[in-house]
């Protein structure tokens, strides 16, 4: 086993076991913390940032689109965006997370939920997915774990796929990183980083979209990068 697998296999454990006891104590809290308690407010909040998340980006959404979530917890966001495309597949990497899902949208016949390793998209073949997308996910994960899904996301897509994600970006001084162990603290990034990483990859740049967020710790911008697969 190499240095590296083992502390693949340390995240992994790590994020697993973190998550699933989110999951089992309180997983709307940890997947809408900043939003009212309650089913109700739970679901308008994935309405709400389905709205947010892809503002000017509807076009995406269409009913021959196979659509893959990554890190779709209990599938609050998908609920919405599963009724607008052909086939919706979830990704986390909480089984707990994922057994909830599929409960409570069991009713959607075209959403499908799967627990994957924390690095990949298992059972998606290359070239067969139209938009991949990911929403309060990658802050929470090691850099080296979102670099692999740049990297399995690429594979999934068709020619011409769209992969569209937010990540936290600074404003003024560079943030401490969290520790590999830490699955919930923010992690920030720098567009001219994103860049340099997905253009390594074989990504066309599309466009960044910036919300600003205002915080008691300090403000922060939510990016929202969109790139496609050029080749």
């Amino acid at each position: 086993m190499t240095e590296r697998s083992d502390r693949e296999r340390l995240v992994l454990r790590r994020m697993k076991d973190d998550w699933n006891e989110r999951a089992r104590s309180n997983a709307e809290f940890f997947i809408a913390s900043a939003d009212a308690v309650g089913e109700e407010a739970f679901r308008s909040s994935g309405e709400r940032d389905v709205a947010l998340f892809f503002e000017g980006i509807e076009h995406l959404l269409v009913p021959s689109a196979v659509v893959v979530d990554i890190g779709c917890g209990i599938g609050r966001m998908d609920e919405f965006v599963a009724p607008r495309v052909r086939r919706l597949i979830g990704f986390d990497v909480s089984g707990e997370m994922v057994a909830k899902a599929r409960a409570r949208l069991a009713h959607l016949p075209n959403v499908e939920f799967r627990e994957n390793d924390g690095f990949s998209l298992t059972g998606i073949a290359a070239g067969t997915v139209d938009l991949i997308f990911s929403h309060i996910v990658f802050q929470h994960v090691p850099a080296e774990v979102m670099e692999a899904y740049f990297h399995v996301a690429y594979f999934a897509l068709r020619l011409g796929g769209t992969f569209v994600f937010q990540v936290p970006e600074a404003i003024g001084d560079e943030p401490v990183v969290p520790p590999v162990e830490n699955t919930w603290d923010l992690r920030f990034y720098r567009e001219e980083e994103l860049r340099s990483r997905l253009a390594a990859i074989g990504y066309a740049w599309v466009d960044a979209a910036r919300c600003r967020v205002d915080t008691p710790g300090g403000g922060f911008n939510q990016l929202r990068v969109r790139v496609t697969k050029a080749c």
